[in-house]
């Protein structure tokens, strides 16, 4: 093809093409020249690249060239008189805390001839030890002849506090001297040399206690007590106790807690053959302490009077409502001594000791609800069903009747209600009552439960006003108990109210007066029958601290 046909416009042959459809009948009877068109390329436009400037950023370069200062400090030309004083760290305070008065003397007298004296000295604040020394006399004349009793009693305590161990010690005395006033006066005519009684009693105790954990997680504690008590009628017992109490936290809420227990006693009046009373016990236990459940498990094996009992020990406290509804139910059994000093502390008018006496065993099954509402009343309720074995009872001699013989009963069941609930507003007031209800309902020896009493409560109050005087009442009621008569007979003594009152105001910071007044009923009842107490008697003094 020559040069001619490249250059065809575009018009040219689009009218061309149009031609062609216009004419197309015309080519049935005559055909167009052939021509050919040869497109060599086609346009296609573009863009020249753009030149696109790469920029990387960086910190300048770091300058460790150490500048040159210089300085011009002008010459001091002023002179001054005054010349400050070297700074110097200041001393601490002395302790803020206030003297404590560890020393007291109280003295005081009331009707009945009585003669009050106590006094009281301590060691004060000290983190190495601590010791104090006690002693008080009294004694009242009655209105009945030989109606007459003293007591005296001394005590002297200390503690010491090594790093270790705490180790602490006391030694005391006591004489309480009474008379056997409690016969028919119409009758007997007795000096008071016939009917005095007077009881001795000295004690040396020692305990140890470690204040830290050792290595093994062990707190110990043991104790030991010696005691030697006599009376007028040539009777002595002398008495070791041992307590070894081991505890150790096995896990977090778990511990495992064991006692040996070792009390022996030796008996003897005049020459007569001693009598031997030892209690030996051992106490395992594991307790297991969460918040809102406690549970102590445990049995005491123990041998007494030549027996061997297994006494449980299980006791469950549950939080129905935390704190303000507690859940307390046991079952437990323990062994109560029945030695002469334990009977003469019970019963002072006791005659003799008699040389077959056994321990008393005591079993207790009891539920009941404890708590408290809101943040001042608290409360406690328990019933339980309690079985004493060889329970101690005390009848009037036959002859004069100012004495007592002690009855074994075998057997003695009781059904008991336990109520208590106080008050209490920081140190200004205070108000606590407490009752105990026993239904004595079988006994298996005794006809009647000897000088047991089946009902008594107590009332106590408390109340400050303003801030130097103090005020306190102590309401008793008990209800009549049984005794036997000489002919074999039974009766009951009367029930009584008891109403006790007190009030003591400081004047200033080191004397405080004091008054005390006792039996407001006036009421001549009788805990044990033939025995009326004093009636209505108040005391007052003064007491000096330091």
């Amino acid at each position: 093809m020559n040069g001619k046909t490249k250059y065809i416009s575009r018009c040219g042959v689009i009218g061309m093409m149009a031609g062609f459809f216009l004419q197309q009948p015309a080519w049935a009877q005559d055909s167009l020249k052939q021509e050919t068109i040869d497109i060599i390329s086609t346009y296609q436009p573009k863009l020249r690249d753009a030149a696109k400037l790469n920029l990387t950023a960086a910190l300048p370069g770091v300058d460790t060239a150490r500048p040159r200062m210089a300085y011009q400090v002008p010459a001091l030309n002023l002179y001054f008189m005054y010349q400050p004083v070297p700074l110097k760290p200041l001393a601490l305070g002395k302790d803020s805390l206030n003297a404590l008065q560890n020393n007291f003397v109280k003295v005081g007298f009331g009707n009945y001839q009585t003669p009050l004296i106590q006094a009281g000295f301590g060691s004060g604040r000290n983190e190495k030890y601590n010791f104090g020394l006690y002693g008080s006399y009294t004694g009242s004349k009655g209105n009945i002849k030989n109606q007459d009793y003293n007591a005296l009693n001394i005590l002297a305590s200390g503690t010491y506090y090594s790093p270790l161990y705490e180790i602490n010690g006391s030694v005391g005395f006591d004489r309480n001297v009474i008379h056997y006033y409690g016969y028919d006066h119409t009758l007997y005519d007795f000096s008071k040399g016939d009917v005095k009684q007077a009881f001795n009693q000295g004690t040396i105790q020692v305990g140890l206690k470690n204040r830290t954990q050792n290595d093994w997680a062990l707190m110990i504690a043991p104790r030991a007590k010696f005691m030697i008590f006599t009376d007028a009628f040539d009777r002595k017992e002398n008495t070791v106790v041992i307590n070894a109490p081991v505890s150790k936290q096995l896990l977090e809420d778990f511990y495992l807690r064991a006692e040996g227990v070792f009390d022996l006693s030796t008996f003897k009046e005049g020459d007569q053959k001693q009598i031997n009373n030892n209690v030996v016990a051992i106490h395992p236990a594991l307790e297991i302490i969460k918040p809102g459940f406690t549970l102590h498990a445990g049995v005491n094996p123990t041998w007494t009077n030549s027996k061997f009992y297994l006494l449980p020990d299980i006791v469950n406290e549950s939080h129905l409502i935390r704190k303000k509804v507690i859940l307390s139910s046991g079952w437990v059994s323990y062994i109560e001594k029945n030695s002469f000093r334990n009977l003469a502390n019970n019963n002072p008018f006791i005659g003799q000791y008699p040389p077959g006496i056994l321990n008393t065993r005591v079993e207790e099954k009891y539920t009941g609800i404890k708590g408290t509402l809101g943040s001042h009343i608290n409360y406690n309720t328990k019933f339980a069903a309690v079985t004493w074995y060889n329970m101690p009872l005390f009848v009037n001699d036959t002859t004069v009747g100012n004495t007592f013989y002690i009855r074994n009963e075998d057997q003695l069941r009781a059904f008991q209600l336990h109520a208590e609930i106080g008050y209490i507003e920081e140190e200004k007031f205070q108000l606590r009552l407490t009752g105990d209800w026993y239904n004595y309902n079988k006994q298996n020896t005794e006809v009647k439960p000897w000088h047991l009493i089946p009902f008594q409560a107590n009332a106590y109050a408390q109340y400050t006003v303003g801030k130097n005087l103090h005020l306190n009442a102590n309401l008793y009621a008990l209800s009549g108990s049984w005794y036997q008569l000489a002919n074999k007979d039974f009766a009951k003594t009367k029930g009584a109210w008891d109403l006790n009152a007190g009030a003591n105001y400081d004047i200033g910071k080191y004397i405080n007066v004091w008054v005390a007044a006792n039996n407001l009923f006036n009421t001549h009842y009788q805990r044990w029958n033939g025995y009326p107490t004093y009636g209505f008697n108040i005391l007052g003094g003064v007491m000096i601290k330091f």
